[in-house]
């Protein structure tokens, strides 16, 4: 059972403590992200030669533009983990809804 209802059953009414509209007009993206991308990018470089073929699609962005692109417990910063149960990680990421549509842009 997901602890995104806070306290309360599958399908009784509760809410997704993190769910909130979108910042359209701000940077939805910690600065973190943003260094662990460079390094991501550094090291993939680095085998731009090589006989492996591979081609990565950042998503970050798009899902950060979504009501339900939080993943509760990944949010934390290493100091704050681990994160108590009413924090752990949303249905959204199990059901149809950021992953599916990972999916479908592949």
């Amino acid at each position: 059972m997901h602890k995104n209802y806070r306290g309360r059953d599958w399908r009784t009414g509760g809410s997704c403590h993190s769910e909130k509209l979108p910042e359209l007009g701000s940077s939805l993206v910690p600065p973190e992200t943003c260094d662990q991308l460079k390094l991501v990018t550094a090291v993939l470089s680095n085998h731009m030669n090589t006989t492996w073929k591979f081609s990565i699609l950042n998503v970050t962005y798009m899902t950060a533009q979504r009501k339900d692109g939080h993943s509760s417990l990944y949010y934390l910063v290493p100091i704050e983990s681990p994160a108590p149960l009413h924090r752990q990680d949303c249905s959204h990421w199990c059901l149809p809804g950021v992953p599916n549509y990972w999916n479908k842009i592949l």
